[in-house]
């Protein structure tokens, strides 16, 4: 019996992977914030400005996507109970580090990457899993942002 936590084999099939974030571990030198400091950045990470910001660059056509409604489904997690708290803790324990376990990704994985990403450089990034994963595909979503479920979920 392997209790090692890492072990899928025989539990997951496949993994699709949605301009996904996994070559930059931890947050550098925010982990090292004063709790005052780094909370002061919670609420900037919060406030309206910055999700309009994300919303707008999240969609190769914002005008038809980022919406109101898309700005506040955006911003929901960051209005959680607990979210402050979490995310400081979060911030002090450094952050993830994916980056050397993209590689272990073993199961038949499709990386899907919009064409136009603004959030994440889909040249750069895209690449990098399909070099990891040695079971990866690599699907590029034309006229398509950070989000191809929701803008070209066809």
């Amino acid at each position: 019996n392997n209790n090692n936590n890492n072990n899928t084999e025989g539990f997951v099939r496949g993994t699709v992977l949605i301009d996904a974030q996994g070559f930059v571990d931890g947050i550098g030198p925010m982990s090292f914030l004063p709790a005052p400091l780094a909370r002061a950045g919670i609420k900037v990470l919060q406030s309206v400005p910055l999700r309009n910001s994300a919303n707008q660059m999240s969609y190769y056509n914002p005008e038809t996507y980022a919406t109101e409604d898309a700005l506040k489904v955006g911003r929901l997690h960051c209005l959680r109970d607990g979210w402050e708290d979490g995310m400081l803790s979060f911030m002090q324990s450094g952050g993830f580090r994916p980056k050397e376990k993209v590689s272990q990704i073993d199961v038949p994985s499709l990386v899907l990457w919009g064409r136009q990403d603004g959030i994440l450089e889909g040249k750069e990034f895209a690449q990098k899993f399909i070099d990891a994963m040695p079971n990866a595909e690599l699907q590029w979503v034309e006229e398509c942002g950070h989000v191809p479920h929701l803008e070209q979920p066809e």
